[in-house]
């Protein structure tokens, strides 16, 4: 438990620092830094809830941690993408994702990952005001 906790530490450090470079690349942020905290513990306890032992956790977080940056950095204005690419190149960095994940988890725990993805996907779409 304590080396699942330790990974988790180091991968919220990595987060935070990935966050703050992405946040010098003139990205927006969807979520703020106390809603990044809480979405990233709530996403924590429903993979709990899933009950994946140690090593299917950390390939699944990894999994959705990777894609997550891959999609937040579709808004660097460098990459000089419409409000429509940027959503076009997300949907598809999402289809990946989930394609990835379900090889990692089992059919009862992939739609409880979809139900849960939802949410969160609902929150963001309603942000950006995607429809």
């Amino acid at each position: 438990m304590r080396v699942l906790l330790s990974c988790f530490a180091i991968l919220f450090s990595l987060s935070a620092t990935c966050q703050k470079q992405i946040k010098n690349d003139k990205t927006n942020d969807v979520f703020n830094g106390s809603e990044r905290d809480s979405l990233q513990l709530w996403f924590y306890d429903r993979s709990t809830v899933m009950g994946l032992n140690e090593d299917k956790r950390n390939e699944f977080y990894n999994t959705v941690l990777y894609h997550t940056y891959k999609m937040k950095a579709l808004e660097k204005k460098e990459k000089g993408y419409t409000s429509d690419q940027i959503r076009q190149k997300f949907n598809e960095l999402l289809l990946k994702q989930h394609k990835e994940v379900k090889t990692i988890l089992d059919e009862k725990q992939y739609a409880y990952y979809l139900d849960t993805y939802d949410k969160l996907l609902r929150d963001i779409y309603d942000r950006k005001g995607w429809k």
